[in-house]
This record gives structure tokens, C-alpha cells and sequence, in this order.
């Protein structure tokens, strides 16, 4: 195995591999698994090489990829993003050595994975990454019978300062280049208590909502109920167990449950969200 820096013209290499990968995990357990589009996945990935190209590595075998791994950094926390093995070449010991790669030296350590995923939640629980809450799955046509206290707008204007508190507050963390990303991809609103700015919520066009964010859970579950007050089709949030106020909107919405829970790893010193409904499992 080599290691080597992704570049762009490797995303379609790495879909085929992520997509080998994950339907690797679902499919014994009979279960349908995830299946992005080339365009979403490579918008992601993107992404990641324009802000944090040192940490997204390609694992090569015979000069042909069979792995790779992607982790972001936004001040002193880390996040990994991807780590995805095609199936032929998983006893090789290339998780550990990508793992390595994208690891660096940061005291706050978070990542998102599959819970029916034994074999690499293992592998993140040697590194001290260990579960922290469920990342719940919420699908199908809102029914939303209560309004929401917070009036919505989309004027972006002087925002940027309320957008970081929020962010501090339900992230704890900066988010304003991972805005930038989702404001040109999604509709964002901001949700307003009076003068002041309380939460934000994007929605994307195919039917997914988040991140839902807001400076209280209070006020997460208000602009996640007010989003999902505007949904005309099908919508897709998830959710982590820890954020009760939004998990309870989501449900009184008349959202389904999904089969397939996520888990939301931690590294020490770190409490999991309360007020936050994620963006996507590569982007948190």
C-alpha cells in the first residue's frame, strides 16, 4: 500500500469505493444502504480539499486507489470525515495506517459512523473516539400543528458574529467557512426571537434539512419546527439522541423513525449536542 495526497480527479474512484464500502456494512443486515449521488458526494469532498487538502489521503494498491480518508479542522477541533475501505482490501491494516495520516495534533476529537459498523467503532475506541449518543434518522411528510415563537428571514446582512455564537453555542466551535459552503448549496433562514438572532436552519432542495442550529435546544426545536412547517415534500433530519428538544419537534411533526441509527464518537472533555440537528455525516 502507498499513501498519497486525493486530488480532485480521484472523486470518482472514491465514490465507487465509499459506495463498495458502506453497502458492505448495510447489506448483510438487510438494509438498504446509503447511496449519494456522484455530485453530492463530490461537492463534499471538494469541499474538504479547498479548506483541509493535508488531511484527505488516498490509499493506493498497484497504483489503483482502494482507500481513503478525509478529516477537517476548524481551530483546535477535529473531526473525521471519511475513512472507507473497499471490501477486497480491509485485513491490509490500511485503516489504522490512513487513520495516522489524517490525524494530527488537536485536543478536541469528534466523528460520526454507522452504529452497525462494530469493526471501525472499535478502531475509533482504541483512539479514545468513543460513542457519546445515537444519531437518529427522521423521514417522511411533515405535520406540523404548532407554529414556532421565531420569525424566519433570510436577509444575511451582519450576521456573520450572531452566526459564530450560535454556532459556539450548539457546536462549540467556529462553522463560517463550512456557511459559506452550505449557503451556496441550500436556502438558509435565520431565525429571529425579536431583535435578536436565535438559531439557523438550512434546507436543501432534494428534501434534507440541516444543520438546524440554535443558541438554546429551546430554540434549535423552534426553527427546526418552523422548517419543517415550510416543507412541501418528503424530508430527511437527523438528529442526535442528545438533542432532546429537537428529537420531540421532529416526532410531534409526525416524522418516521428510521432502521439505521448513526453514533456520535467523542473524544475526552467533550459533551455531546443539545441544540443542533447535523448537516450530513461527512460535515457534521
Amino acid at each position: 500500500m502507498e499513501l498519497r495526497p486525493t486530488r480532485a480527479a480521484d472523486l470518482p474512484l472514491l465514490h465507487d469505493i465509499f459506495i463498495a464500502a458502506i453497502s458492505s456494512v448495510y447489506e448483510p443486515h438487510a438494509f438498504a444502504p446509503p447511496a449519494p449521488p456522484f455530485e453530492v458526494f463530490a461537492n463534499q469532498q471538494r469541499h474538504l480539499l479547498e479548506h483541509d487538502p493535508e488531511r484527505c489521503v488516498v490509499a493506493e494498491r498497484g497504483g489503483a486507489p482502494v482507500a481513503y480518508a478525509s478529516a477537517w479542522a476548524r481551530g483546535e477541533a477535529w473531526f473525521l470525515a471519511s475513512l472507507f475501505v473497499r471490501p477486497d482490501a480491509q485485513a491490509d491494516g490500511v485503516g489504522n495506517a490512513l487513520l495516522d495520516s489524517v490525524w494530527g495534533d488537536f485536543p478536541h476529537r469528534r466523528t460520526l459512523t454507522d452504529a452497525i459498523q462494530p469493526v471501525s467503532n472499535a478502531l475509533y475506541a482504541r483512539r479514545e473516539l468513543v460513542p457519546a449518543t445515537p444519531v437518529l434518522a427522521f423521514s417522511g411528510r411533515p405535520r406540523v400543528r404548532d407554529g414556532t415563537e421565531l420569525e424566519p428571514t433570510a436577509q444575511d446582512a451582519d450576521v456573520t458574529d450572531a452566526l459564530r455564537a450560535v454556532d459556539e453555542a450548539a457546536y462549540r466551535f467556529d462553522r463560517a467557512q463550512d456557511h459559506a459552503y452550505w449557503g451556496a448549496i441550500a436556502r438558509r433562514t435565520v431565525w429571529r426571537l425579536g431583535d435578536e438572532l436565535a438559531a439557523y436552519s438550512y434546507a436543501f432542495p432534494n428534501g434534507p434539512i440541516g444543520p438546524v442550529a440554535g443558541l438554546t435546544p429551546a430554540d434549535a426545536a423552534a426553527a427546526l419546527t418552523g422548517e419543517l412547517a415550510r416543507a412541501t415534500r418528503d424530508v430527511i433530519v437527523r438528529i442526535p439522541g442528545s438533542s432532546r428538544a429537537l428529537v420531540e419537534a421532529a416526532l410531534a411533526a409526525g416524522l418516521r423513525l428510521g432502521p439505521t441509527p448513526g453514533l456520535l464518537l467523542l473524544g475526552p472533555g467533550l459533551d455531546p449536542p443539545t441544540s443542533l440537528a447535523i448537516g450530513s455525516y461527512t460535515l457534521f
